[in-house]
Protein backbone atom coordinates (compact mmCIF):
# COMPACT_ATOMS: atom_id res chain seq x y z
CA UNK A 1 0.00 0.00 0.00
CA UNK A 2 1.26 3.46 -0.91
CA UNK A 3 2.68 5.39 2.07
CA UNK A 4 2.08 9.05 2.77
CA UNK A 5 4.91 11.51 2.47
CA UNK A 6 5.86 13.44 5.64
CA UNK A 7 4.22 16.64 4.37
CA UNK A 8 0.98 14.72 3.83
CA UNK A 9 1.03 13.69 7.49
CA UNK A 10 1.08 17.31 8.67
CA UNK A 11 -1.77 18.23 6.32
CA UNK A 12 -3.87 15.39 7.76
CA UNK A 13 -3.94 17.02 11.23
CA UNK A 14 -6.12 19.93 12.35
CA UNK A 15 -5.61 21.54 15.76
CA UNK A 16 -8.88 22.61 17.40
CA UNK A 17 -8.98 24.84 20.49
CA UNK A 18 -12.17 25.03 22.53
CA UNK A 19 -12.84 28.48 24.02
CA UNK A 20 -9.20 29.51 24.74
CA UNK A 21 -8.90 32.22 27.38
CA UNK A 22 -5.38 33.65 27.04
CA UNK A 23 -3.60 35.34 24.15
CA UNK A 24 -0.23 34.02 25.31
CA UNK A 25 -1.48 30.46 24.85
CA UNK A 26 -2.74 31.23 21.35
CA UNK A 27 0.70 32.52 20.48
CA UNK A 28 2.54 29.54 21.91
CA UNK A 29 0.11 27.13 20.22
CA UNK A 30 0.90 28.68 16.84
CA UNK A 31 4.62 28.52 17.58
CA UNK A 32 4.45 24.83 18.57
CA UNK A 33 2.50 24.04 15.42
CA UNK A 34 5.09 25.77 13.25
CA UNK A 35 7.93 23.97 15.07
CA UNK A 36 6.62 20.64 13.82
CA UNK A 37 5.22 21.73 10.46
CA UNK A 38 1.48 21.83 11.22
CA UNK A 39 -0.60 24.65 9.78
CA UNK A 40 -4.35 24.15 10.23
CA UNK A 41 -5.85 25.80 13.33
CA UNK A 42 -9.52 26.11 14.25
CA UNK A 43 -10.66 28.09 17.30
CA UNK A 44 -14.12 27.64 18.83
CA UNK A 45 -15.56 30.73 20.56
CA UNK A 46 -12.28 32.31 21.73
CA UNK A 47 -12.60 34.33 24.91
CA UNK A 48 -9.93 36.77 23.73
CA UNK A 49 -9.06 38.43 20.44
CA UNK A 50 -6.06 37.30 18.46
CA UNK A 51 -4.21 40.52 19.16
CA UNK A 52 -0.75 41.93 19.75
CA UNK A 53 0.23 39.56 22.58
CA UNK A 54 -0.83 36.45 20.68
CA UNK A 55 1.21 37.46 17.65
CA UNK A 56 4.18 38.50 19.80
CA UNK A 57 4.41 35.10 21.50
CA UNK A 58 3.82 33.30 18.20
CA UNK A 59 7.11 34.83 16.95
CA UNK A 60 7.59 33.62 13.36
CA UNK A 61 4.34 31.61 13.40
CA UNK A 62 1.93 34.55 13.27
CA UNK A 63 0.77 33.36 9.84
CA UNK A 64 -0.91 30.41 11.56
CA UNK A 65 -2.93 32.80 13.72
CA UNK A 66 -3.75 34.95 10.70
CA UNK A 67 -5.12 31.92 8.82
CA UNK A 68 -6.90 30.39 11.82
CA UNK A 69 -10.62 29.67 11.35
CA UNK A 70 -12.92 31.06 14.05
CA UNK A 71 -16.13 29.02 14.46
CA UNK A 72 -18.96 28.93 16.97
CA UNK A 73 -19.85 25.23 17.04
CA UNK A 74 -17.82 22.09 17.61
CA UNK A 75 -19.48 20.47 14.60
CA UNK A 76 -18.11 23.22 12.33
CA UNK A 77 -14.58 22.73 13.68
CA UNK A 78 -14.73 18.98 13.06
CA UNK A 79 -16.24 19.15 9.58
CA UNK A 80 -14.07 17.34 7.03
CA UNK A 81 -12.21 15.28 9.65
CA UNK A 82 -12.56 11.50 9.89
CA UNK A 83 -11.32 11.08 13.47
CA UNK A 84 -11.59 13.22 16.59
CA UNK A 85 -8.77 13.03 19.13
CA UNK A 86 -9.61 14.44 22.55
CA UNK A 87 -7.05 15.37 25.19
CA UNK A 88 -7.32 15.18 28.97
CA UNK A 89 -5.04 15.78 31.93
CA UNK A 90 -7.23 13.81 34.34
CA UNK A 91 -7.27 10.02 34.29
CA UNK A 92 -10.09 8.15 35.95
CA UNK A 93 -12.18 5.05 35.68
CA UNK A 94 -15.81 4.37 36.35
CA UNK A 95 -19.22 4.54 34.76
CA UNK A 96 -18.86 8.18 33.74
CA UNK A 97 -15.60 7.60 31.86
CA UNK A 98 -16.34 7.15 28.19
CA UNK A 99 -13.06 5.46 27.31
CA UNK A 100 -9.63 4.95 28.80
CA UNK A 101 -7.06 7.48 27.58
CA UNK A 102 -3.84 6.44 25.84
CA UNK A 103 -0.41 8.06 25.74
CA UNK A 104 0.66 10.36 22.87
CA UNK A 105 3.20 7.74 21.77
CA UNK A 106 0.53 5.02 21.60
CA UNK A 107 -1.79 7.32 19.69
CA UNK A 108 0.97 8.25 17.24
CA UNK A 109 1.63 4.58 16.54
CA UNK A 110 -2.06 3.89 15.98
CA UNK A 111 -2.48 6.99 13.84
CA UNK A 112 0.29 5.98 11.48
CA UNK A 113 -1.69 2.89 10.52
CA UNK A 114 -4.75 4.89 9.51
CA UNK A 115 -5.76 6.88 6.46
CA UNK A 116 -7.84 9.97 7.11
CA UNK A 117 -7.92 13.46 8.60
CA UNK A 118 -7.54 13.97 12.35
CA UNK A 119 -8.86 16.77 14.56
CA UNK A 120 -6.77 17.25 17.73
CA UNK A 121 -9.24 18.66 20.24
CA UNK A 122 -7.91 20.71 23.18
CA UNK A 123 -10.28 21.87 25.91
CA UNK A 124 -10.58 25.00 27.98
CA UNK A 125 -7.59 26.04 30.08
CA UNK A 126 -9.65 25.89 33.27
CA UNK A 127 -11.99 22.93 32.82
CA UNK A 128 -10.85 21.02 29.72
CA UNK A 129 -13.32 19.13 27.55
CA UNK A 130 -16.78 18.36 28.86
CA UNK A 131 -18.41 14.92 28.73
CA UNK A 132 -20.44 15.69 25.62
CA UNK A 133 -17.30 16.78 23.74
CA UNK A 134 -15.42 13.69 24.86
CA UNK A 135 -18.27 11.50 23.58
CA UNK A 136 -17.51 12.73 20.07
CA UNK A 137 -13.90 11.55 20.28
CA UNK A 138 -12.54 8.42 18.62
CA UNK A 139 -9.36 8.64 20.71
CA UNK A 140 -8.64 10.14 24.13
CA UNK A 141 -5.02 11.07 24.78
CA UNK A 142 -3.34 11.95 28.08
CA UNK A 143 0.22 12.90 28.98
CA UNK A 144 1.63 11.09 31.97
CA UNK A 145 2.87 13.78 34.35
CA UNK A 146 3.60 13.91 38.06
CA UNK A 147 0.56 13.19 40.22
CA UNK A 148 1.11 16.36 42.23
CA UNK A 149 0.41 18.53 39.19
CA UNK A 150 -0.75 16.36 36.26
CA UNK A 151 -2.35 19.07 34.08
CA UNK A 152 -0.01 20.61 31.50
CA UNK A 153 -0.27 24.02 29.92
CA UNK A 154 -2.22 23.98 26.65
CA UNK A 155 0.74 24.75 24.38
CA UNK A 156 3.06 22.33 26.22
CA UNK A 157 0.60 19.47 25.82
CA UNK A 158 0.14 20.31 22.15
CA UNK A 159 3.90 20.37 21.54
CA UNK A 160 4.35 16.91 23.08
CA UNK A 161 1.57 15.37 21.01
CA UNK A 162 2.72 17.01 17.75
CA UNK A 163 6.27 15.83 18.44
CA UNK A 164 5.12 12.23 18.84
CA UNK A 165 3.07 12.43 15.63
CA UNK A 166 5.82 13.99 13.54
CA UNK A 167 8.68 11.87 14.86
CA UNK A 168 7.22 8.45 14.13
CA UNK A 169 7.13 6.93 10.68
CA UNK A 170 3.90 6.05 8.95
CA UNK A 171 3.89 2.30 8.33
CA UNK A 172 1.39 -0.44 7.52
CA UNK A 173 -1.34 2.05 6.72
CA UNK A 174 -4.91 0.81 7.01
CA UNK A 175 -7.76 2.59 5.30
CA UNK A 176 -9.89 3.34 8.34
CA UNK A 177 -13.66 3.28 8.25
CA UNK A 178 -14.90 6.86 8.10
CA UNK A 179 -17.56 8.55 10.17
CA UNK A 180 -20.38 7.72 7.75
CA UNK A 181 -19.47 4.03 7.70
CA UNK A 182 -19.35 3.88 11.50
CA UNK A 183 -22.71 5.64 11.74
CA UNK A 184 -24.21 3.06 9.38
CA UNK A 185 -22.90 0.28 11.62
CA UNK A 186 -24.36 1.90 14.71
CA UNK A 187 -27.75 2.58 13.12
CA UNK A 188 -27.99 -0.97 11.81
CA UNK A 189 -27.04 -2.46 15.18
CA UNK A 190 -29.47 -0.16 17.00
CA UNK A 191 -32.36 -1.27 14.80
CA UNK A 192 -31.65 -4.90 15.73
CA UNK A 193 -31.53 -4.01 19.42
CA UNK A 194 -34.87 -2.19 19.03
CA UNK A 195 -36.38 -5.38 17.57
CA UNK A 196 -35.39 -7.33 20.68
CA UNK A 197 -36.13 -4.53 23.19
CA UNK A 198 -39.02 -6.38 24.94
CA UNK A 199 -36.61 -9.24 25.69
CA UNK A 200 -33.68 -7.10 26.85
CA UNK A 201 -33.02 -5.66 30.27
CA UNK A 202 -31.03 -2.57 29.21
CA UNK A 203 -31.31 -1.92 25.46
CA UNK A 204 -29.98 1.63 25.84
CA UNK A 205 -26.84 0.37 27.58
CA UNK A 206 -26.31 -2.24 24.85
CA UNK A 207 -26.52 0.45 22.16
CA UNK A 208 -24.11 2.72 24.04
CA UNK A 209 -21.65 -0.14 24.56
CA UNK A 210 -21.57 -0.92 20.84
CA UNK A 211 -21.12 2.77 20.00
CA UNK A 212 -18.17 2.98 22.41
CA UNK A 213 -16.54 -0.13 20.96
CA UNK A 214 -16.82 1.27 17.43
CA UNK A 215 -15.60 4.66 18.59
CA UNK A 216 -12.38 3.44 20.18
CA UNK A 217 -11.61 0.61 17.75
CA UNK A 218 -9.23 0.82 14.80
CA UNK A 219 -11.80 -0.68 12.46
CA UNK A 220 -10.87 -0.59 8.78
CA UNK A 221 -13.25 0.06 5.90
CA UNK A 222 -13.01 -3.62 4.92
CA UNK A 223 -13.83 -4.78 8.46
CA UNK A 224 -16.72 -2.32 8.70
CA UNK A 225 -18.15 -3.56 5.40
CA UNK A 226 -17.92 -7.20 6.53
CA UNK A 227 -19.69 -6.51 9.84
CA UNK A 228 -22.32 -4.37 8.13
CA UNK A 229 -23.02 -7.18 5.66
CA UNK A 230 -23.84 -9.57 8.50
CA UNK A 231 -25.96 -7.01 10.36
CA UNK A 232 -27.93 -6.27 7.23
CA UNK A 233 -28.57 -9.99 6.67
CA UNK A 234 -29.88 -10.21 10.24
CA UNK A 235 -32.16 -7.21 9.60
CA UNK A 236 -33.46 -8.85 6.44
CA UNK A 237 -34.06 -12.15 8.22
CA UNK A 238 -35.98 -10.37 10.97
CA UNK A 239 -37.83 -8.24 8.39
CA UNK A 240 -36.66 -4.98 9.96
CA UNK A 241 -37.45 -2.16 7.57
CA UNK A 242 -36.70 1.06 9.42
Amino acid sequence: MKKRKPEQLQSAVRVVLVEPEYEINLGYVARAMANFGFEELYIINPKVEIGFNANMFAKHASHILKNAKIVHRLEDALKGCDFVVGTTGIIGRGRNIIRNPITPAKFARDMKKLDGRFALLFGREGTGLNQEEIRKCDFLVTIQADGGYPVLNLSHALAIILYEISSSKRENMIIRAGGEEKEMLIRCFDSIVDYFTPQLRSPGKIKLSFKRVIGRSLISNVEAAAILCVLQRIRKKLKIRK
